[in-house]
Protein backbone atom coordinates (compact mmCIF):
# COMPACT_ATOMS: atom_id res chain seq x y z
CA UNK A 1 0.00 0.00 0.00
CA UNK A 2 1.48 3.31 -1.08
CA UNK A 3 0.86 6.03 1.49
CA UNK A 4 1.63 9.67 0.75
CA UNK A 5 1.97 12.02 3.72
CA UNK A 6 1.07 15.53 2.58
CA UNK A 7 2.58 18.41 4.56
CA UNK A 8 1.45 21.94 3.53
CA UNK A 9 3.92 24.61 4.64
CA UNK A 10 4.28 28.36 4.87
CA UNK A 11 7.12 29.75 6.99
CA UNK A 12 7.77 26.47 8.79
CA UNK A 13 11.59 26.41 8.81
CA UNK A 14 11.61 25.64 12.55
CA UNK A 15 9.44 22.54 12.10
CA UNK A 16 9.91 21.08 8.62
CA UNK A 17 13.26 19.40 9.23
CA UNK A 18 11.99 17.74 12.40
CA UNK A 19 8.82 16.62 10.66
CA UNK A 20 10.71 15.07 7.75
CA UNK A 21 12.95 13.15 10.15
CA UNK A 22 9.92 11.97 12.12
CA UNK A 23 8.21 10.69 8.96
CA UNK A 24 11.38 8.95 7.79
CA UNK A 25 11.70 7.22 11.15
CA UNK A 26 8.03 6.23 10.98
CA UNK A 27 8.51 4.74 7.51
CA UNK A 28 11.48 2.68 8.69
CA UNK A 29 9.47 1.36 11.64
CA UNK A 30 6.53 0.37 9.40
CA UNK A 31 8.00 -1.34 6.31
CA UNK A 32 4.62 -2.90 5.49
CA UNK A 33 3.70 0.47 3.97
CA UNK A 34 5.33 2.22 1.04
CA UNK A 35 5.63 5.73 2.50
CA UNK A 36 6.31 8.91 0.54
CA UNK A 37 6.36 12.43 1.98
CA UNK A 38 5.04 15.28 -0.17
CA UNK A 39 5.70 18.83 1.03
CA UNK A 40 3.48 21.50 -0.55
CA UNK A 41 5.16 24.84 0.08
CA UNK A 42 3.54 28.18 -0.69
CA UNK A 43 6.83 29.87 -1.59
CA UNK A 44 7.71 30.51 2.05
CA UNK A 45 10.02 33.53 2.34
CA UNK A 46 11.79 31.99 5.37
CA UNK A 47 13.54 29.26 3.36
CA UNK A 48 11.32 26.30 4.21
CA UNK A 49 11.56 24.92 0.67
CA UNK A 50 15.36 24.99 0.69
CA UNK A 51 15.43 22.85 3.84
CA UNK A 52 13.22 20.33 2.04
CA UNK A 53 15.46 20.37 -1.05
CA UNK A 54 18.51 19.70 1.08
CA UNK A 55 16.73 16.80 2.77
CA UNK A 56 15.70 15.35 -0.59
CA UNK A 57 19.38 14.87 -1.49
CA UNK A 58 19.60 12.08 1.09
CA UNK A 59 16.00 10.84 0.95
CA UNK A 60 14.49 9.99 -2.42
CA UNK A 61 11.07 9.38 -0.79
CA UNK A 62 10.65 13.06 0.06
CA UNK A 63 9.04 15.18 -2.66
CA UNK A 64 8.39 18.92 -2.99
CA UNK A 65 5.98 21.01 -5.01
CA UNK A 66 5.77 24.78 -4.71
CA UNK A 67 3.35 27.48 -5.76
CA UNK A 68 2.12 30.97 -4.88
CA UNK A 69 0.39 31.45 -1.54
CA UNK A 70 -3.35 31.20 -2.16
CA UNK A 71 -4.51 29.68 1.10
CA UNK A 72 -4.36 26.35 2.91
CA UNK A 73 -7.24 24.84 0.96
CA UNK A 74 -5.66 25.70 -2.37
CA UNK A 75 -2.36 24.14 -1.28
CA UNK A 76 -4.04 20.95 -0.06
CA UNK A 77 -5.98 20.50 -3.29
CA UNK A 78 -2.73 20.77 -5.25
CA UNK A 79 -1.18 18.23 -2.91
CA UNK A 80 -4.11 15.83 -3.16
CA UNK A 81 -4.01 15.99 -6.96
CA UNK A 82 -0.26 15.49 -7.18
CA UNK A 83 -0.29 12.59 -4.73
CA UNK A 84 -3.11 10.82 -6.54
CA UNK A 85 -2.00 11.38 -10.14
CA UNK A 86 1.76 11.76 -10.09
CA UNK A 87 2.69 9.62 -7.07
CA UNK A 88 -0.04 7.00 -7.59
CA UNK A 89 -0.99 7.00 -3.91
CA UNK A 90 -3.34 4.36 -2.52
CA UNK A 91 -3.92 6.44 0.61
CA UNK A 92 -3.13 10.07 1.36
CA UNK A 93 -2.58 11.45 4.85
CA UNK A 94 -2.43 15.25 5.09
CA UNK A 95 -1.06 16.65 8.34
CA UNK A 96 0.15 19.94 9.79
CA UNK A 97 3.87 20.64 9.99
CA UNK A 98 3.86 21.93 13.57
CA UNK A 99 3.32 18.58 15.37
CA UNK A 100 -0.06 19.69 16.73
CA UNK A 101 -1.22 16.31 15.48
CA UNK A 102 1.30 13.62 16.41
CA UNK A 103 2.55 11.84 13.25
CA UNK A 104 3.16 8.76 15.42
CA UNK A 105 -0.61 8.17 15.16
CA UNK A 106 -0.40 7.52 11.42
CA UNK A 107 -0.38 3.69 11.87
CA UNK A 108 -3.60 3.99 13.88
CA UNK A 109 -5.29 5.72 10.95
CA UNK A 110 -3.97 3.16 8.47
CA UNK A 111 -5.18 0.31 10.66
CA UNK A 112 -8.75 1.51 10.16
CA UNK A 113 -8.18 1.91 6.41
CA UNK A 114 -7.08 -1.74 6.36
CA UNK A 115 -10.28 -2.67 8.19
CA UNK A 116 -12.30 -1.29 5.28
CA UNK A 117 -12.99 2.34 6.14
CA UNK A 118 -12.44 4.91 3.40
CA UNK A 119 -12.01 8.10 5.43
CA UNK A 120 -10.38 7.99 8.87
CA UNK A 121 -10.33 11.27 10.77
CA UNK A 122 -8.01 12.05 13.68
CA UNK A 123 -10.66 13.45 16.01
CA UNK A 124 -10.57 15.75 19.02
CA UNK A 125 -14.22 15.00 19.75
CA UNK A 126 -14.49 11.25 20.31
CA UNK A 127 -13.24 9.00 23.09
CA UNK A 128 -10.20 10.45 24.86
CA UNK A 129 -9.58 13.02 22.14
CA UNK A 130 -9.17 16.66 23.06
CA UNK A 131 -6.94 19.73 22.97
CA UNK A 132 -4.05 21.08 25.02
CA UNK A 133 -2.78 24.65 25.30
CA UNK A 134 -5.73 26.37 23.65
CA UNK A 135 -6.83 29.84 24.72
CA UNK A 136 -10.49 30.64 25.35
CA UNK A 137 -10.57 32.49 22.01
CA UNK A 138 -9.24 29.44 20.17
CA UNK A 139 -11.80 27.19 21.84
CA UNK A 140 -14.65 29.57 20.99
CA UNK A 141 -13.39 29.96 17.42
CA UNK A 142 -13.29 26.18 17.01
CA UNK A 143 -16.79 25.68 18.46
CA UNK A 144 -18.34 28.30 16.19
CA UNK A 145 -16.81 26.79 13.04
CA UNK A 146 -16.87 23.09 13.93
CA UNK A 147 -20.21 22.86 15.72
CA UNK A 148 -22.37 25.81 14.73
CA UNK A 149 -21.45 26.20 11.07
CA UNK A 150 -20.15 22.77 9.99
CA UNK A 151 -22.62 20.66 11.98
CA UNK A 152 -25.78 22.74 12.21
CA UNK A 153 -25.69 25.22 9.35
CA UNK A 154 -24.03 22.95 6.76
CA UNK A 155 -25.40 19.70 8.21
CA UNK A 156 -22.15 17.73 7.81
CA UNK A 157 -22.60 15.00 10.41
CA UNK A 158 -20.52 12.11 9.12
CA UNK A 159 -17.91 12.95 11.77
CA UNK A 160 -17.72 15.17 14.84
CA UNK A 161 -14.38 16.81 14.08
CA UNK A 162 -14.59 18.72 10.81
CA UNK A 163 -11.64 21.07 10.90
CA UNK A 164 -8.56 18.95 11.46
CA UNK A 165 -6.04 18.43 8.68
CA UNK A 166 -4.90 15.02 9.96
CA UNK A 167 -6.88 12.25 8.26
CA UNK A 168 -6.39 9.22 6.03
CA UNK A 169 -8.28 9.01 2.72
CA UNK A 170 -8.44 6.06 0.35
CA UNK A 171 -7.73 7.19 -3.21
CA UNK A 172 -9.09 4.51 -5.55
CA UNK A 173 -12.86 4.63 -5.78
CA UNK A 174 -13.08 7.39 -3.18
CA UNK A 175 -10.86 10.47 -3.51
CA UNK A 176 -10.49 9.93 -7.24
CA UNK A 177 -14.28 10.32 -7.52
CA UNK A 178 -14.18 13.83 -6.02
CA UNK A 179 -13.90 16.59 -8.67
CA UNK A 180 -11.02 18.45 -7.03
CA UNK A 181 -10.62 20.79 -10.01
CA UNK A 182 -14.17 22.02 -9.48
CA UNK A 183 -13.39 22.88 -5.87
CA UNK A 184 -10.89 25.38 -7.26
CA UNK A 185 -12.79 26.63 -10.30
CA UNK A 186 -16.47 26.46 -9.29
CA UNK A 187 -16.57 26.41 -5.52
CA UNK A 188 -13.35 28.47 -5.44
CA UNK A 189 -12.06 27.18 -2.13
CA UNK A 190 -8.96 28.90 -0.80
CA UNK A 191 -8.82 28.70 2.99
CA UNK A 192 -9.20 26.27 5.87
CA UNK A 193 -12.87 25.73 5.00
CA UNK A 194 -11.54 23.06 2.67
CA UNK A 195 -11.10 20.80 5.71
CA UNK A 196 -14.82 20.32 6.25
CA UNK A 197 -15.86 20.79 2.62
CA UNK A 198 -13.73 17.83 1.54
CA UNK A 199 -15.53 15.70 4.14
CA UNK A 200 -18.84 16.73 2.57
CA UNK A 201 -17.51 15.97 -0.94
CA UNK A 202 -16.29 12.56 0.25
CA UNK A 203 -19.66 11.82 1.89
CA UNK A 204 -21.22 11.85 -1.58
CA UNK A 205 -18.91 8.98 -2.53
CA UNK A 206 -18.71 6.85 0.63
CA UNK A 207 -20.36 6.39 4.01
CA UNK A 208 -17.39 4.53 5.47
CA UNK A 209 -16.10 7.16 7.90
CA UNK A 210 -14.31 6.51 11.17
CA UNK A 211 -12.86 8.77 13.88
CA UNK A 212 -9.74 7.92 15.87
CA UNK A 213 -9.39 9.92 19.12
CA UNK A 214 -6.32 12.17 19.26
CA UNK A 215 -5.11 15.06 21.39
CA UNK A 216 -4.34 18.27 19.53
CA UNK A 217 -1.46 20.21 21.11
CA UNK A 218 -0.69 23.86 20.50
CA UNK A 219 2.49 24.35 18.48
CA UNK A 220 5.73 24.92 20.43
CA UNK A 221 7.79 26.19 17.48
CA UNK A 222 7.05 28.59 14.65
CA UNK A 223 4.20 31.02 14.24
CA UNK A 224 0.49 30.33 14.32
CA UNK A 225 -1.49 31.41 11.27
CA UNK A 226 -4.32 32.61 13.52
CA UNK A 227 -3.19 36.00 14.77
CA UNK A 228 -2.69 39.69 14.01
CA UNK A 229 0.00 39.08 11.39
CA UNK A 230 -2.36 37.01 9.25
CA UNK A 231 -5.58 38.79 10.23
CA UNK A 232 -6.68 39.64 6.68
CA UNK A 233 -6.32 36.09 5.41
CA UNK A 234 -7.89 34.76 8.60
CA UNK A 235 -10.92 37.04 8.17
CA UNK A 236 -11.19 36.04 4.50
CA UNK A 237 -11.12 32.37 5.51
CA UNK A 238 -13.89 32.92 8.07
CA UNK A 239 -16.15 34.54 5.48
CA UNK A 240 -15.38 31.71 3.07
CA UNK A 241 -16.21 29.15 5.77
CA UNK A 242 -19.62 30.74 6.28
CA UNK A 243 -20.21 30.79 2.52
CA UNK A 244 -19.26 27.13 2.18
CA UNK A 245 -21.57 26.19 5.05
CA UNK A 246 -24.52 27.82 3.30
CA UNK A 247 -23.60 26.28 -0.08
CA UNK A 248 -23.45 22.82 1.47
CA UNK A 249 -26.81 23.28 3.16
CA UNK A 250 -28.43 24.42 -0.09
CA UNK A 251 -26.81 21.60 -2.05
CA UNK A 252 -27.54 18.91 0.52
CA UNK A 253 -31.03 20.05 1.39
CA UNK A 254 -32.87 22.05 -1.23
CA UNK A 255 -35.96 21.47 0.90
CA UNK A 256 -34.47 23.79 3.52
CA UNK A 257 -33.94 26.47 0.86
CA UNK A 258 -37.57 26.23 -0.26
CA UNK A 259 -38.66 26.29 3.35
CA UNK A 260 -36.75 29.56 3.79
CA UNK A 261 -38.45 31.16 0.79
CA UNK A 262 -41.89 30.11 2.01
CA UNK A 263 -40.98 31.42 5.43
CA UNK A 264 -39.99 34.78 3.94
CA UNK A 265 -43.31 35.03 2.10
CA UNK A 266 -45.02 34.16 5.37
CA UNK A 267 -43.02 36.90 7.05
CA UNK A 268 -44.22 39.47 4.50
CA UNK A 269 -47.82 38.39 5.05
CA UNK A 270 -47.29 38.44 8.80
CA UNK A 271 -45.77 41.93 8.69
CA UNK A 272 -48.56 43.25 6.45
CA UNK A 273 -51.35 42.02 8.70
CA UNK A 274 -49.44 43.13 11.78
CA UNK A 275 -49.52 46.64 10.33
CA UNK A 276 -53.17 46.37 9.23
CA UNK A 277 -54.50 44.96 12.51
CA UNK A 278 -52.49 47.58 14.39
CA UNK A 279 -54.18 50.32 12.38
CA UNK A 280 -57.69 49.16 13.36
CA UNK A 281 -56.76 49.18 17.04
CA UNK A 282 -57.31 45.54 17.98
CA UNK A 283 -56.07 44.20 21.35
CA UNK A 284 -52.30 43.62 21.27
CA UNK A 285 -52.56 39.85 21.69
CA UNK A 286 -55.07 39.67 18.80
CA UNK A 287 -52.86 41.82 16.56
CA UNK A 288 -49.99 39.36 16.98
CA UNK A 289 -52.18 36.25 16.99
CA UNK A 290 -54.25 37.23 13.94
CA UNK A 291 -51.27 38.25 11.80
CA UNK A 292 -49.49 35.02 12.75
CA UNK A 293 -52.51 32.93 11.71
CA UNK A 294 -52.50 34.58 8.27
CA UNK A 295 -48.86 33.55 7.88
CA UNK A 296 -49.68 30.02 9.06
CA UNK A 297 -52.31 29.65 6.31
CA UNK A 298 -49.79 30.84 3.71
CA UNK A 299 -47.05 28.57 5.03
CA UNK A 300 -49.26 25.48 5.01
CA UNK A 301 -50.44 26.06 1.45
CA UNK A 302 -47.04 26.83 -0.10
CA UNK A 303 -45.16 24.14 1.82
CA UNK A 304 -47.72 21.54 0.77
CA UNK A 305 -47.63 22.34 -2.94
CA UNK A 306 -43.91 23.22 -3.22
CA UNK A 307 -41.50 22.57 -0.33
CA UNK A 308 -42.81 19.10 0.48
CA UNK A 309 -44.24 18.38 -2.97
CA UNK A 310 -42.97 14.77 -2.94
CA UNK A 311 -45.07 14.17 0.18
CA UNK A 312 -47.92 16.45 -0.87
CA UNK A 313 -51.27 16.04 0.88
CA UNK A 314 -54.28 15.59 -1.44
CA UNK A 315 -58.06 15.50 -1.02
CA UNK A 316 -60.33 17.92 0.89
CA UNK A 317 -60.62 15.62 3.93
CA UNK A 318 -56.88 14.98 4.24
CA UNK A 319 -56.02 18.62 3.61
CA UNK A 320 -58.49 19.76 6.29
CA UNK A 321 -57.22 17.14 8.72
CA UNK A 322 -53.60 18.09 8.11
CA UNK A 323 -54.39 21.81 8.22
CA UNK A 324 -55.94 21.38 11.68
CA UNK A 325 -52.90 19.35 12.71
CA UNK A 326 -50.69 22.02 11.18
CA UNK A 327 -52.44 24.65 13.29
CA UNK A 328 -51.96 22.56 16.39
CA UNK A 329 -48.25 22.11 15.72
CA UNK A 330 -48.07 25.80 14.85
CA UNK A 331 -49.64 26.65 18.18
CA UNK A 332 -46.11 26.82 19.54
CA UNK A 333 -45.16 29.41 16.91
CA UNK A 334 -48.40 31.26 17.56
CA UNK A 335 -47.75 31.27 21.29
CA UNK A 336 -44.13 32.35 20.76
CA UNK A 337 -45.18 35.37 18.72
CA UNK A 338 -48.07 36.34 20.99
CA UNK A 339 -45.98 36.12 24.16
CA UNK A 340 -42.73 37.63 22.90
CA UNK A 341 -44.47 40.11 20.60
CA UNK A 342 -46.78 41.39 23.34
CA UNK A 343 -43.97 41.55 25.90
CA UNK A 344 -41.66 43.23 23.40
CA UNK A 345 -44.30 45.83 22.56
CA UNK A 346 -44.95 46.49 26.24
CA UNK A 347 -41.24 46.93 26.88
CA UNK A 348 -40.12 48.83 23.75
CA UNK A 349 -43.34 50.38 22.46
CA UNK A 350 -45.78 49.81 19.59
CA UNK A 351 -43.52 51.60 17.12
CA UNK A 352 -41.06 48.67 17.38
CA UNK A 353 -43.51 45.96 16.24
CA UNK A 354 -41.97 45.64 12.77
CA UNK A 355 -38.46 45.42 14.24
CA UNK A 356 -39.46 42.83 16.82
CA UNK A 357 -41.18 40.61 14.23
CA UNK A 358 -38.10 39.45 12.22
CA UNK A 359 -36.08 38.97 15.41
CA UNK A 360 -38.76 36.71 16.89
CA UNK A 361 -39.28 34.81 13.62
CA UNK A 362 -35.61 34.16 12.81
CA UNK A 363 -34.49 33.48 16.36
CA UNK A 364 -37.42 31.40 17.64
CA UNK A 365 -40.16 30.61 15.14
CA UNK A 366 -38.19 29.33 12.14
CA UNK A 367 -36.20 26.67 14.05
CA UNK A 368 -39.40 25.51 15.80
CA UNK A 369 -41.41 25.40 12.55
CA UNK A 370 -38.81 23.46 10.55
CA UNK A 371 -38.57 20.85 13.27
CA UNK A 372 -42.35 20.42 13.48
CA UNK A 373 -42.89 20.42 9.70
CA UNK A 374 -40.29 17.74 9.02
CA UNK A 375 -41.04 15.59 12.07
CA UNK A 376 -44.84 15.85 12.23
CA UNK A 377 -46.75 17.28 9.25
CA UNK A 378 -44.68 16.05 6.29
CA UNK A 379 -42.88 13.31 8.20
CA UNK A 380 -41.08 10.87 5.93
CA UNK A 381 -42.81 7.49 5.86
CA UNK A 382 -40.56 4.58 6.87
Amino acid sequence: MKVVNIIPTYNEKENIGLMLKALTKLAQANPQYDFVTLVVDDESPDGTAQIVKDYMKKDALTKLITGPKKGLGHALIRGYQYAAKELQADVIIPNDCDFSFDPERIPDLLKKINEGYDVVVASRHVGKGGTEGWSLFRKLNHWVSNVFFATYVAGVKEVKDHNGNFKAIRVKGVLDQVPLDELLTKVKIRGFGFQFYILYALSKVTKKFYEVPVVFKFRVRGETKIGKKYFKSYLRDILEYIKLSILIRLDRNQQFFKFGIVGFIGYLINASFLWFFGKISLPEWLIWGGSTEMAIISNFTLNNIWTFKKKQIFGPTQILKKFLQFNLTSAGALLIQIVFGTLGTMFFGKEYRQLLLPIIIVGLVLPYNYFMYTRVIWKRKK
